[in-house]
């Protein structure tokens, strides 16, 4: 895929990824551009999941609805992780009624408080990170004229090293049409939890 197809350049892992790597689109929808772009790593004992925002799109797309860009980028970050996190439940047992909504307003009061988040730095860039189920979410404001959120679970998200994909030749971007789709079979050994687990992380302090 060429950059001219996405209409600007990408962050992701600088560094060499031994195994396998793809590209899919976020929030794409018929005849307009896609809000972002997720390079996305698996391994068979990590994944690792870096999105670009382009702020002109996404902060013309908040604007329509009058929201504050910053809480949506740390919204766009917990929805995500709450979302891996569902994944992840593969323990036997039915899910609680009402999981599902707790969790998206965990989400909500979560991107809130992102002030409050724990603080990194991805390279030279601050970052803002937060974690569940083994997964480690977050985002960065510090990037020039875009937003990033990174994922990871199977290794940490602390020190992050991040830098511009001009060549994309490389990642394999499946069917264009799959949005969303996440290649969860590449990774061979992501850990179990079970829902329990995650009604644990909605009463703790």
């Amino acid at each position: 895929m060429e950059i001219s197809a996405i209409g600007f350049v990408p962050l992701g892992l600088d560094a060499d990824w031994p195994s396998q790597r793809w590209i899919e689109f976020i929030g794409a929808r018929p005849g307009l551009p896609a809000r972002g772009v997720r390079l996305a790593y698996a391994s068979d004992a990590a994944m690792i999941l870096v999105c670009t925002y382009p702020r002109d799109r996404f902060d013309a797309d908040v604007a329509s609805t009058s929201a504050d860009p910053v809480f949506e980028i740390a919204y766009e970050t917990t929805f995500t992780l709450v979302n891996l996190a569902l994944h992840q439940v593969k323990a036997p047992g039915a899910r609680p009624d009402g999981l599902v909504g707790s969790l998206m307003q965990f989400a909500s009061q979560q991107a809130a408080r992102h002030a409050d988040w724990a603080a990194t730095h991805w390279g030279h860039d601050a970052a803002s990170i937060i974690g569940m189920a083994g997964w480690q979410s977050g985002f960065s404001l510090d990037y020039q004229d875009c937003y990033v959120v990174a994922h990871a679970c199977g290794m940490g998200i602390d020190q992050l090293k991040l830098s511009p994909v001009q060549d994309l030749s490389s990642y394999d971007d499946g069917d264009p049409q799959a949005v969303g789709a996440m290649h969860w079979e590449l990774w061979r050994n992501e850990p179990v939890i079970g829902y329990k687990d995650l009604a644990r992380v909605l009463i703790s302090p």
